[in-house]
C-alpha cells in the first residue's frame, strides 16, 4: 500500500484536506468575516446585489434548458416557442420565467445602481468598482435587447427595429455599426443569429467575467463595510467584543440571508410565471408595422425622447452624456463636496448670478414646453419647489426636511433629478402612449 501511494519521483500522494481547507479559507474571505450586525442588515443594502446576481442565475438556468428547444432561424425560432407554449411540458412556465426574470434583473440593477449612490459606494477607494456597475449596467441592457429579438413576433421584430434605427442616427458610424450588428441593412435571418449569439454566449461569458471582478474588487476595496470619506471602514469589529449582546455578523450567516432573499424572489418570479404568460404575438411580419411600435420598456424612456428631439440628440447625446456623468462622477469630487446650502449661499451673493440660473431654467421650461414635453418639465419643476424651499433656510439652521436638503450635495440633485426624469419619461412612453405617439390614458386601452 505504502508503494501504491509513491509518485515515481518518491514523493508520497498528498491528502487534499489541506487544499480544501485552504479554499474554504479563501472563501470564507470573500466577504467580510465579521461586522456589527446593523452594517449588513437588510435595510442598509436591501440586498439588491445578491437579488439581481439571483436573477441573472436564473436567466442562465432557464436559458440553457431553453436553448435545447429553439433554433435561431426563420420561421423555426417562432414555430419553437409556440411548441413551447403549447406541446413542451412546463415550456410555457419555463419561458415566461425567463422573461420575468430579465425584467427584474434589469430594474433591480437600476435600483442597485441608485443605493449605491445615495450610499456613496462610487468614492474611494471604490472608484474602479463604481465603473465596472455602470458597465454591468449596460452590458444587462444589451442582453436584454438581445434577447428581445428571439422570439420573432411581431412586438418583438419591431421593438428591435425600433433600437437599431437609434443607432443609426451616430453620424458617420451609426449606418455601419447597425449595419455590422444586424448582419444587413434591415432586420432579417442574419440579425437573429448574430443577437442569438451575442444572447447566448458572448455576453453572458463577459457579464461572468466582470461580476467576478465586481464581487473581487468589493472584497479588496473593504468588503460590505461602510466606508468613510477617507476610504477607512465603519462598524468593523475586532478582537474580543466587549459588550456580550452586541450583535456580529459572519459571513456564513450573511450568505444565509441572500440566499433566503433570493429563493423569496424566486418564488415570486415562479408565481409570476404560472399565472402570467410571457407574451407572444403573431409571426413577424416586415410589411405590417404595429401602431405604435414600441421598443422594450427599459428603452421607452428613449423613445419618448425621440418623440420630441432629433435621434442624435435624443439616443446618442443624451443617453451619452448620462453614461459619461456615471462613469466620470466618482473622480469629480468638486459636485460631492458642494453642499446646497453654499451653494444657494453662492447664488445669493450677486443678484447676476441669480439672474443667469433664473434665464437658464425659464429658457429650457419654455423649449421643453413649447415642444409640450411635459413629462421632462415636471420633474424639473419638483426639484426647483425643493430647492426654492430649502433656500428659505439658509439665514437659520433649520431642522427636518429644509435641514435635510440643505445638507445634501449638488451630485444628489443631479442624480435625483435624472431618475425622476427617466422614471417619468419610461413611465409616459409605456402606458400613455398610442397610436402615432399620441397620448392615450391607460385604463381607456
Amino acid at each position: 500500500m505504502e508503494r501504491l501511494l509513491d509518485t515515481p519521483s518518491g514523493n508520497k500522494v498528498q491528502s487534499p484536506l489541506p487544499a480544501l481547507k485552504r479554499w474554504r479559507e479563501d472563501f470564507s474571505n470573500l466577504m467580510s468575516a465579521r461586522v456589527r450586525d446593523e452594517q449588513l442588515g437588510f435595510r442598509k443594502t436591501w440586498y439588491l446585489g445578491a437579488l439581481t446576481l439571483g436573477c441573472f442565475t436564473i436567466q442562465i438556468t432557464t436559458g440553457l434548458l431553453l436553448m435545447l428547444y429553439y433554433h435561431p432561424s426563420i420561421p423555426q425560432g417562432y414555430a419553437d416557442m409556440k411548441d413551447l407554449e403549447f406541446v413542451v411540458s412546463s415550456g410555457l412556465m419555463l419561458r415566461s420565467l425567463h422573461r420575468w426574470s430579465a425584467n427584474a434583473m434589469v430594474l433591480l440593477i437600476f435600483i442597485h445602481m441608485a443605493k449605491a449612490f445615495y450610499r456613496s459606494a462610487y468614492r474611494t477607494p471604490r472608484e474602479l468598482n463604481w465603473v465596472l456597475g455602470v458597465c454591468l449596467m449596460m452590458l444587462t441592457l444589451l442582453l436584454s435587447y438581445t434577447g428581445y429579438l428571439l422570439p420573432w413576433d411581431q412586438i418583438s421584430y419591431w421593438g428591435t427595429t425600433v433600437g437599431s434605427n437609434i443607432m443609426s442616427s451616430i453620424p458617420y458610424l451609426g449606418v455601419k455599426l447597425r449595419y455590422y450588428l444586424l448582419g444587413g441593412h434591415s432586420v432579417n435571418a442574419n440579425a437573429l443569429l448574430r443577437f442569438y449569439v451575442l444572447h447566448t454566449m458572448l455576453l453572458p461569458l463577459t457579464l461572468i467575467g466582470l461580476i467576478s471582478l465586481h464581487l473581487w474588487r468589493l472584497h479588496k476595496d473593504g468588503g460590505m463595510y461602510e466606508v468613510d470619506a477617507k476610504g477607512n471602514r465603519i462598524g468593523e469589529v475586532t478582537g474580543i467584543v466587549a459588550d456580550k449582546h452586541e450583535k456580529t455578523l459572519t459571513y456564513a450567516e450573511l450568505l444565509f440571508r441572500e440566499i433566503i432573499a433570493i429563493e423569496a424572489l424566486a418564488v415570486v418570479l415562479i408565481t409570476m410565471g404560472l399565472n402570467f404568460a410571457a407574451p407572444l404575438e403573431q409571426l413577424a411580419n416586415p410589411m405590417h408595422t404595429p401602431n405604435p411600435a414600441k421598443a422594450p420598456w427599459y428603452f421607452t424612456g428613449l423613445q419618448e425622447l425621440l418623440h420630441y428631439f432629433p435621434p442624435f440628440v435624443a439616443g446618442i447625446i443624451l443617453p451619452g452624456l448620462i453614461v459619461g456623468g456615471l462613469m466620470i462622477i466618482p473622480f469629480v469630487p468638486y459636485f460631492d463636496e458642494l453642499k446646497t446650502r453654499d451653494a444657494l449661499r453662492w447664488l445669493s451673493l450677486k443678484s447676476v448670478r441669480l439672474a443667469i440660473v433664473a434665464i437658464v431654467l425659464v429658457s429650457l421650461s419654455t423649449m421643453l414646453i413649447h415642444l409640450h414635453a411635459w413629462d421632462t418639465v415636471l420633474p424639473l419643476f419638483i426639484a426647483v419647489i425643493l430647492l426654492a424651499f430649502a433656500a428659505g433656510g439658509i439665514s437659520e439652521e433649520p431642522r427636518g426636511l429644509r435641514g435635510w436638503l440643505l445638507g445634501k450635495s449638488v451630485s444628489f440633485w443631479i442624480m435625483t433629478l435624472f431618475l425622476m426624469e427617466a422614471v417619468a419619461l419610461t413611465s409616459v412612453g409605456t402606458f400613455f402612449r398610442g397610436p402615432g405617439w399620441t397620448w392615450v390614458w391607460p385604463w381607456r386601452g
